[in-house]
């Protein structure tokens, strides 16, 4: 009996015996890990942080990790870019980082390789190294643009033109006539205003929507913040959304809604409502998600624009522009500005990094300036620079990618008896207005005209997210014309060349006479950042609408 009882003890387990053998299955389980895993003398990429994506215009630089410090001179001497981007590289132990100097071109497709490089260990005491080739691709954004309908079953709907596979897709339904939009930074919604055309009185009770394009971003990981856990990086993703998805943001239930803007992260949404029972209650109201709208308590303004950095309001309040803190909601009253620009009565643009504003002066309290329109560079350092200054308005004016370039739409006043034909009756004293579009360049602040554009109602520009092209639609040119000539959207591409004469001198040449002029050297493009912006052979869309506005 004795025995037998030993040798049950014998058969079970001590605790440490179970601690053991649990360490010995973990060690046997690591070392199989790392036999699976490779050599590791050998030194290969371990992350690329643009590795089949789809990257925009605000990816300005992406990261290789590599397993082994390596041979900086090396890897910078084999690193392959097909088509190439300039940039410049820069380094932190085993991460080296490469930031474009100039933006990405839309709708191309790059490959990224790397052989040849050596670790720092080989390269010092001169011995082989083993590196593992390094192949990876990326794309750039596709070009395509938004613009409201004019004619036909587009007619006041929003469609989306998407020029790498020439074909445009209508956004919303008939029963939404759409006013205004705003695309989200990835493109893969719009966020508009419209009435419903089937309810009674609907045309100044404007509501609030998003649609999705049908476009699924792929954006890359953001290697400032915190990545994501592996296991949410292993979960399925989520399934692309169709195009035509509509969901109500703002109703027009007691208020009245007007013009909105969208923050450049695509979280904050501002519109400006009036009461349909007391008009004197108006003003800007705040929209964030997954809170509800909320009026922001402020003197009453007009026109405005959210900053860049989406934490700021830039409103027109009496004779001047107040910068109002979007986030300093935890006190009751009206918010106090952070800074107030007096005599600017409305801000057209700001660069993309915030740096400076393009503002427009109306010149009221200089009499020798009366009548005239100034466009200024306002520069978050305090600095103020007049850029231009006209007889008749301006318009509109964009910043492009780089921030060294403001296009300008603006006119002067010119004698009529040199526009008009004649058949054309006009008084001994007629002016008009001439429009213009102009490009200034902000390194020297010299005014570079680009095009002399025909006679019209209403016009609207966009600037292309790698600012090689331009969108410009002239709508209501004349009333003689059909609604499809009187909204016709042109492509305008860019290509930077040496200054050849005086910009105060240049002649000007007009839209249609460009048309249909023969490019002079579309290949001749150089930096941007060192030669004037010039218009090759403008192109007229075979369709017609207005607002057009390239997706970001």
């Amino acid at each position: 009996m004795a025995r037998r009882r030993s040798r049950r003890r014998s058969r079970t387990h001590h605790p440490l015996d179970r601690v053991a053998i649990a360490v010995m299955v973990g060690l046997a389980l690591a070392l199989g890990l790392l036999v699976l895993s490779g050599d590791h003398a050998t030194a290969r990429v371990r992350d690329f942080t643009w590795q089949d994506r789809q990257v925009g215009a605000e990816d300005r630089a992406f990261l290789i990790t590599f397993s082994r410090p390596m041979d900086v001179a090396s890897v910078e001497k084999n690193l392959i870019l097909e088509p190439p981007l300039p940039g410049k590289v820069s380094w932190a132990g085993r991460r080296m980082a490469y930031t474009l100097t100039e933006p990405l071109p839309y709708g191309e497709s790059f490959k990224v390789s790397l052989e040849g490089a050596r670790d720092r260990y080989a390269a010092l005491t001169a011995g082989t190294s083993r590196f593992e080739p390094f192949v990876s691709q990326f794309e750039t954004r596709r070009r395509a643009f938004l613009y409201i309908g004019t004619e036909g079953d587009e007619a006041n709907r929003l469609v989306l033109a998407d020029l790498v596979r020439q074909e445009r897709t209508i956004l919303t339904p008939k029963s939404l006539s759409v006013l205004a939009f705003k695309p989200y930074p990835l493109g893969d919604r719009v966020l508009f205003s419209a009435t419903d055309t089937s309810q009674d009185g609907s045309l100044l009770n404007q509501q609030i929507y998003t649609v999705t394009t049908g476009i699924t971003p792929r954006p890359p990981v953001d290697f400032i913040g915190d990545r994501p856990p592996l296991w949410r990086r292993l979960l399925p993703q989520p399934r692309a959304s169709a195009s035509g998805e509509l969901e109500l943001v703002l109703n027009n239930q007691n208020y009245q809604n007007l013009k909105f803007d969208l923050s450049a992260d695509g979280q904050t949404i501002v519109v400006q409502r009036v009461n349909q029972q007391n008009p004197a209650d108006f003003g800007p109201w705040l929209i964030r998600a997954g809170s509800a709208p909320q009026p922001i308590e402020t003197e009453p303004g007009g026109d405005f624009l959210i900053a860049p950095d989406s934490q700021s309001l830039l409103l027109l309040q009496g004779q001047g522009t107040a910068i109002i803190d979007l986030n300093d909601g935890t006190h009751s009253g009206p918010r106090q500005p952070l800074d107030f620009l007096p005599n600017y009565g409305r801000v057209l643009d700001m660069a993309t990094d915030g740096s400076a504003a393009a503002m427009v002066n109306f010149n009221q309290d200089d009499p020798e300036k009366r009548f005239t329109e100034s466009l200024f560079l306002v520069t978050n350092q305090g600095r103020e620079a007049e850029l231009l200054q006209v007889s008749g308005s301006i318009l509109d004016a964009q910043f492009d990618p780089t921030g060294q370039v403001l296009y300008v739409l603006a006119s002067e006043l010119v004698d009529a008896e040199t526009l008009a034909d004649e058949n054309t009756l006009q008084s001994a004293d007629a002016y008009i207005e001439q429009p213009l579009l102009l490009a200034i360049t902000l390194s020297d602040g010299a005014v570079n005209p680009l095009l002399r554009l025909p006679q019209q109602q209403r016009s609207h520009l966009s600037v292309a997210p790698d600012g090689r092209s331009l969108l410009l639609d002239l709508a209501g040119q004349s009333v003689a014309l059909d609604a499809a000539e009187a909204a016709k959207i042109w492509h305008l591409p860019i290509v930077y060349q040496p200054v050849v004469a005086d910009p105060e001198t240049a002649e000007i040449t007009d839209l249609e006479d460009l048309q249909a002029s023969e490019a002079s050297d579309p290949e001749a493009s150089v930096s941007p950042l060192a030669d004037v912006p010039t218009v090759v052979v403008p192109e007229a869309f075979p369709f017609s609408g207005i607002q057009a506005t390239w997706l970001p």
